[in-house]
């Protein structure tokens, strides 16, 4: 076997190395390939709100005990419209639906219309109450247990016209994603069961919300990646004009996923809401490494080397700098680990894997395949293709050279820029509600509407109170003064629209004549009897440890950022104060054996997208310090690594504050996008500074050296960028925003990427090195 003409050092050493093992390295990474399908075949998605948030992050603790004491806050309302439902048909109605939901997997209790009237029929059997056994104990007018309970519900099981009904159901913390499909199907169907019901029911509820969003996510993630995959692969095809290299590109793309995946399966880590784009990522990362060696071996190929010297030369010359754009990949996105949201975390540990991955499947099979007899086209398109690469880095090399001749006003204007953008940056306001995250015109916006509407809002969250062992009338009183203090709340006008306890409930049955003078334990004894499911939500067993009663609380789900945080603040303030005073601790009779807490899907939303935009601070400025430092080690040169930061800074800040400025909203999407961008586009400037160390090590001036380098990455730069940019435009159309903005935002901050690179990174070079020869 022939060595490489130009092999020196260690990287000449490397590239013989790789063509004389090709076989055995292609064979080995084969086999690693079929050992890995298996474990990659076991990663799961992980939909649970709870995946959101570390461990020990206060607002999943407080979730927790939520799910612990009374088994979640997992709760979807199946709401349809019946014109007779509260005549004794529409009750029936109301007990079928309800049967039918009862049944679905991870349904653990249901309240319905229905359900309210068989326990009024118990505490009030109609007999007993007046001649006219036939009316539902729901309406009868003159019955004030009756009335009570009907209101108290009123915004829950039904609206207040009765209009509309609701089968609330109670979910399994742990059900699974066939349970909101059951529901979705019972409520399109109803027209086709009961006549009396023109239209299909809807459903809602945060765990609906969570359950659409990541169907969305997961189709825009395949679509995403298949849409990145063809388009780059015709990108490398249009270029190069090889077959060889598309099979390259797709082998190692392939590769990477399946041992990434692998990997993740083997460390215990599940996807999650974000990383369903990890295989896009791979396929940007192992195109761009792909264009840059098939263009440097077609050079090689192009001034008569044979394939084995060209291969040779390729990988010596390249090797190195994709060695290094690899590892200051997996230094970009490895910064999102400081976010206090776990899966930003595990998505930057998924996406610095494979950044890793990308490179040991260029080790593994690219001499192999390099190697193999051409399949290329024919001369004619060979000459056109080699006319275009000429007059685009022709062109790209005029523009270097023209912002080179004027670097000092070219980097003021930047940093005037980025001073700017940091401002606009700041402007910008978090998105906490979670249905913001749909289109208005999706079918589960306009659900909610009607529940926004009608049903005093779709917002649930809840508060949470020690309780005594034994419920006396002082201690619920004091609830039910708590819960008046709640319903007077006026945050700038944001309200709550239903505050709900077991001390209402309790209080309505004591106006029973019968139950009047009863104990409030013997009370709630004859309501779990009656309503056990509603009551088991509201109240835990008196011999639990420690004792705690739930406060139901709705809001509108669709407010303003900042009125919902006032709000949820508001309510922790009223809980508090009223919790210290001195009538709460004499009515709880002894030191309480836990705090009140305020969570809930609610809460927990709001708190979600406001972390990420704070994280996102932190994961940029970590994202920028490990990426200088690689650069500082592969460059050797403080100036250097400085140099290709504010070009890899400037674009991420231009980007995020264009949203501030023209009012829009930091939502999942976005708020990833600051260290996302330096791992997408520091790709062009490692191989653009290696090149300009390799032409300064020629003697070359620092202003040709740098506009030469330019001229050199520019081909396939800006081909790779035009692909990307419209892939991940394609997301631009995703029902889930967050999917959308991430999308439009990566594709911007890619293209201008490529644009300072080829422009403000020469610029800033030929500023920091001034010296005559390297």
């Amino acid at each position: 076997m022939n060595k490489p003409t130009n092999a020196k050092g260690m990287p000449g050493k490397t590239a013989s190395l790789l063509i004389r093992y090709r076989v055995i390295l292609s064979l080995l990474g084969l086999v690693v390939l079929v050992a890995s399908v298996p474990f990659s075949n076991r990663l799961q998605l992980d939909r649970s709100i709870a995946a959101m948030f570390a461990q020990r992050d206060p607002t999943l603790v407080d979730y927790k005990t939520l799910q612990d004491s009374f088994g979640g806050n997992a709760v979807a309302m199946l709401v349809y419209r019946d014109p007779d439902l509260m005549s004794r048909a529409g009750l029936q109605r109301s007990e079928a639906i309800a049967s039918r939901v009862i049944e679905i997997e991870g349904v653990d209790g249901i309240l319905s219309p229905s359900t309210l009237n068989a326990a009024i029929e118990k505490i009030r059997p109609g007999n007993f109450f007046s001649s006219a056994s036939d009316t539902p104990g729901f309406i009868r007018k003159n019955d004030v247990v009756a009335r009570g309970i009907e209101r108290l519900f009123s915004g829950y099981t039904h609206s207040d016209d009765h209009a509309l009904a609701a089968v609330v159901a109670m979910l399994s913390p742990q059900h699974p994603r066939e349970t909101i499909e059951s529901l979705q199907e019972i409520a399109s169907t109803l027209p086709d069961h009961f006549a009396a019901i023109a239209e299909p029911g809807l459903v809602v509820g945060e765990p609906v919300l969570i359950h659409d969003g990541f169907d969305l996510i997961e189709r825009d993630g395949r679509k995403l990646t298949t849409v990145t995959l063809i388009l780059l692969s015709i990108v490398v095809l249009v270029t190069l004009l090889d077959l060889r290299f598309v099979a390259l590109t797709g082998l190692v793309v392939v590769w990477s996923i399946v041992v990434t995946e692998a990997t993740l399966v083997l460390l215990d880590l599940n996807q999650s809401l974000v990383s369903t784009i990890m295989p896009a990522i791979i396929t940007v990362i192992a195109v761009a490494a792909v264009l840059h060696l098939g263009a440097k071996f077609q050079d090689a190929r192009a001034k008569g080397h044979g394939r084995t010297d060209a291969v040779g030369r390729a990988l010596s010359l390249l090797i190195v700098p994709i060695l290094w754009t690899c590892l200051t990949d997996a230094a970009g996105f490895a910064a999102l680990g400081f976010s206090r949201i776990l899966p930003v975390r595990q998505f930057g540990a998924m996406i610095a894997i494979a950044s890793i991955a990308v490179f040991v499947a260029i080790v593994l099979f690219a001499s192999v395949i390099m190697m193999l007899p051409e399949w290329s086209f024919g001369d004619v398109l060979h000459r056109l293709q080699r006319r275009m690469t000429r007059s685009v880095r022709r062109r790209c090399t005029l523009v270097a050279s023209a912002f080179v001749s004027n670097r000092r006003g070219a980097i003021a204007l930047a940093l005037v820029l980025l001073c700017l953008s940091v401002v606009g940056t700041w402007r910008a306001k978090p998105e906490t509600s979670f249905l913001n995250n749909f289109r208005s015109d999706s079918a589960i916006v306009k659900a909610y509407d009607q529940v926004e509407r009608d049903f005093g809002g779709g917002g649930v969250w809840d508060v949470l109170l020690p309780a005594p062992e034994v419920l006396s009338r002082d201690y619920l009183k004091q609830v039910r003064s708590l819960e008046q203090s709640l319903r007077r709340i006026d945050s700038d006008g944001a309200k709550l629209t239903k505050v709900l306890s077991m001390a209402d409930a309790e209080y309505v049955i004591g106006l029973t004549p019968i139950l009047k003078f009863a104990p409030a334990e013997l009370r709630m004894s004859g309501m779990r009897s009656t309503m056990p499911q509603f009551v088991d939500a509201l109240l835990n067993a008196a011999d639990t440890s420690p004792r705690r009663l739930r406060i139901m609380i709705r809001s509108h789900e669709q407010l303003p950022a900042e009125a919902k945080t006032r709000l949820i603040a508001e309510v922790e303030r009223t809980v508090r104060e009223h919790t210290t005073s001195e009538a709460w601790r004499n009515a709880l009779g002894a030191e309480p054996t836990s705090q009140p807490k305020v969570t809930g899907y609610y809460v927990m939303m709001s708190r979600l997208v406001s972390q990420l935009v704070g994280d996102q601070w932190r994961c940029l400025a970590l994202a920028g310090v490990l990426v200088w430092l690689l650069l500082w080690v592969a460059t050797r040169s403080i100036g250097l690594s400085l140099a290709a930061l504010l070009p890899n800074l400037l674009p991420a800040f231009v980007v995020l504050a264009t949203v501030g400025w023209i009012g829009g909203k930091i939502n999942m999407g976005a708020a990833m996008i600051a260290a996302v961008s330096i791992g997408l586009s520091i790709d062009g400037s490692v191989h653009l500074l290696a090149i300009y160390r390799r032409y300064r090590s020629h003697g070359h001036s620092p202003e040709q050296a740098v506009t030469h380098a330019a001229g050199n990455v520019g081909v396939p730069i800006l081909l790779a960028t035009c692909a990307l940019v419209f892939g991940f435009s394609i997301l631009s159309t995703s029902e889930f925003i967050p999917t959308a903005t991430f999308g439009t935002l990566v594709a911007a901050t890619l293209l201008l990427g490529t644009l300072v690179n080829l422009t403000l990174l020469p610029a800033c070079i030929a500023v920091v090195d001034r010296g005559k020869s390297r």
